[in-house]
């Protein structure tokens, strides 16, 4: 039985998870900026004992805290070698929100499976948002990063973002056939099935 967390931190309130068995191993999902000291601390407060961390994708939202989860903790950092100069460039966001440069231990491949301690996740690439954009998928969970949100999409108007990448990555999302409960880097969890039914980019109903 799996047991997550939900810690929303960063200037921006962004969704930072955090995944753990029953003997307390757990798997960090995204560390926003000026968190990662925050993230570590409950962890260390809650008995949880950290394996990894996984990165959705290199914006500072997302990334911009590992090096301060880092200094206390020290894990293998996993995310997509396609966002490695956009993580090693958190701290020079656009939106000069304080961050620190990020760099990733381990790339993660389309198709692949982690095997982290008792954990499996599988990877997809969904390029669109960034270059290297991921979904993982473990159990009945799915975490979309900034690719899907409920009744949305992330935005593709950066000059990382790629909106024909998106299209196609929202197309193989809508290809999966089991009902994930999504877990998207903002805002409130949704079901991938309602997703699929409701939110007008994967029905192709709104370009962008």
């Amino acid at each position: 039985m799996k047991n997550l967390n939900l810690i929303v931190c960063g200037r921006i309130g962004t969704n930072s998870y955090l995944l753990s068995d029953e003997g307390k191993n757990a798997v960090v999902i995204d560390v926003p900026d000026g968190s990662g000291e925050k993230l570590a601390d409950f962890c260390a407060e809650n008995g949880l004992k950290p394996l990894a961390i996984l990165l959705t994708h290199g914006h500072f939202d997302h990334c911009g805290g590992v090096a301060g989860f880092l200094r206390k903790i020290n894990v293998p950092v996993y995310a997509s070698e396609a966002d490695a100069e956009l993580m090693n460039k958190a701290s020079q966001n656009r939106f000069r929100v304080p961050a620190e440069n990020c760099a990733a231990t381990e790339f993660v491949a389309d198709g692949e499976t982690l095997k982290i301690g008792n954990f499996e996740f599988k990877v997809m690439a969904t390029p669109g948002h960034t270059d290297g954009s991921v979904c993982y998928f473990i159990d009945d969970f799915m975490f979309s990063g900034d690719t899907l949100f409920c009744d949305s999409i992330g935005r593709t108007d950066f000059a990382e973002s790629n909106p024909q990448k998106m299209k196609e990555s929202l197309a193989k999302i809508n290809k999966i056939e089991r009902n994930y409960i999504v877990f998207p880097g903002h805002e409130e969890s949704t079901r991938l099935k309602d997703e699929q039914e409701n939110n007008i980019y994967l029905r192709g109903e709104c370009s962008f």
